[in-house]
Parts: C-alpha cells; structure tokens; sequence
C-alpha cells in the first residue's frame, strides 16, 4: 500500500502542490489557465484518447453507460442524503453539486494512468468525456435551481467544447482517415498538456483553504462522494459486466473527490459556494487515504 501512495497518489498531489505554492506565493486568478485547461487541453486529450484507443465497440458503449449511470445514481444519492440532513433548497443543491460530480478530469485521468497505465488511461478519457457531456447541463440544472427557475442557464452548456469532440472522433475513425502531421503533432502536444494543466488548476484551488462551520453536512458530503461513490462504481460496474483494469479504471474514477467546476457553479448561481470549495478542498485532502485503500483493493482483485 506504501508503494502505491509513493508511486500512484503522492505525485499526483505535488504537482498540484506546486500550483498551491505558487497562488500562494504570487497570489491573483488563474488568468488563462482555467480556461486554456476546459477550452483547448482537454478537448486535445479527449480528441486523441478517441482517436488512439483500440478498445472494442461493445467495451466502449458498455464503459459510456457506466459512466452516465454512475453520475445519475449519484444525483439521487446526494438528494436523499441532502433531504435528511433537511438542508434548505439552496444548500441541498450545493450538497448535491459535491456529492454528484467527481473529478474525472483534474484526478481521475492522472491517477488512472498512473495506476493502470496506458489501457487505464483510455478507460479514464472515456469515461470522462462521457461524464463531461451531461455533467455541464446537470450541474447547472443543479445549482440554478438553489435560487433561479426555469432552463435558460443550460444554454452555456453547449459552449463546452468537449461536446463535440465526441462525435469528430467517431468520424474520423468510422471513415478511417489518418489526420496530417501538421495537425496530428499539435493535437497531441496539446493533449500532452492537459495533464499537468488540470493538476495546476485543482492546486490552486487546495491553496484556497477550508472552513469548518458546517462539520455535519461537511462529514455526509465527504462519505456520499467518496464511500457511496465508489460503492456505486463497483455495483454498476458489475452491472455493465466490467472487469479487469476496465472495471477497476470505471470504480476507481467514481472514488474521485469533488469536482473544481463544481466551484465555478456554485459562484455563478450563488449556491452555497464556501461550502462547495471547502468540499472540494477537503475531499481532495481526504482522497490521498482514501485512493490509496481503493487502489490497493483493486490490485488485489486483479
């Protein structure tokens, strides 16, 4: 278990660590980095995972279907557990943000690599980019719904690019065409980036801090998106009939502490955003004990 958080989990969190460091040294936005990370890095990677994966058709759509059944168990999940805390409207749909959405791509992508290698790492993709295409218009369903009514906030979901990347890959693969190397190399260099750059932006978060005014709601949100999530990701993976590092890959994303974008939600529709940071925050501190144990599971059912 020491080997897997030397080699696994604690490279994962110096690299973040030095995006901490450096918020903390030179305080300010991160400016383009946000933003280069959602906009250009992950649809490079998403785009040449897809383009590069020899996973069968059936492994795939059984992986896609996993993934989005995971997400939504959790949505109902995180309601109920908010409906017993008899948290108000606005702070249910902030507990709801944390419990429902992982980290799939700042985390689950790195750490899926670093523990199941390159066929974990196309596992990983898919089952972001999956995610990453109901995630946006669920999330924000979620977190207007705290104080604003109606469907009109969706609309910015169809900005993110990672949608439509989806259905560029499966064109270029189905007509079999081999892109140019003039576009091929910057596509992969970018994808190269993705990585690092979503490490820099979860460290700044962690550089944020914490607050302790909530420790009940604090306590169920922490167990609902690490313990029930990766409990909800061994049962459906089982339930797709997932096994081997494709099933590890799909339970150990579903493990992965709250999601950064989640922030971002709840400071535009004003839902509980301390509370939702804090969550982020501290699930993410709380996911070096609790990947480690998750990841030494797997291995030993391998």
């Amino acid at each position: 278990m020491l080997n897997i958080f030397l080699t696994v989990v604690l490279p994962i969190f110096l690299v973040a660590g030095a995006g901490a460091a450096l918020q903390r040294v030179r305080p300010g936005p991160l400016g383009l980095l946000a933003p280069a990370s959602l906009y250009i890095f992950a649809p490079a990677l998403a785009l040449d995972g897809l383009l590069q994966t020899e996973l069968p058709l059936d492994v795939s759509l059984r992986i896609v279907g996993a993934a989005a059944t995971i997400l939504i168990a959790m949505v109902a999940v995180s309601w109920i557990v908010a409906r017993v805390l008899r948290l108000d409207r606005t702070n249910e749909s902030g507990f709801m943000l944390t419990g429902t959405f992982g980290n799939a791509g700042n985390m689950g992508i790195p750490v899926a690599f670093l523990a199941f290698g390159d066929d974990g790492l196309a596992v990983a993709i898919m089952v972001f980019i999956t995610q990453s295409s109901i995630s946006w218009p669920i999330g924000i369903y979620i977190a207007a719904r705290g104080r604003t009514r109606g469907w009109a906030p969706l609309l910015t979901a169809v900005k993110a690019p990672v949608l439509y990347v989806v259905p560029v890959a499966l064109v270029v693969r189905a007509l079999d065409w081999t892109l140019p190397v003039t576009i091929e190399r910057p596509i992969g260099l970018l994808a190269d980036a993705a990585i690092p750059g979503m490490l820099l932006v979860l460290g700044y978060q962690l550089a944020l801090g914490i607050a302790l005014d909530r420790p009940g709601s604090i306590a169920a949100a922490l167990i609902t998106r690490l313990v029930v999530g990766a409990a909800a990701g061994v049962g459906i993976a089982t339930l797709f009939g997932l096994d081997g590092v494709v099933r590890n890959t799909v339970v150990l994303i579903a493990a992965m502490p709250a999601a950064v974008f989640i922030t971002i939600l709840a400071t535009e529709y004003r839902t509980s955003p301390r509370f939702v940071a804090t969550i982020v925050v501290a699930s993410t501190i709380a996911s070096l004990a609790t990947l480690t144990v998750i990841i030494n599971l797997l291995e030993r059912q391998a």
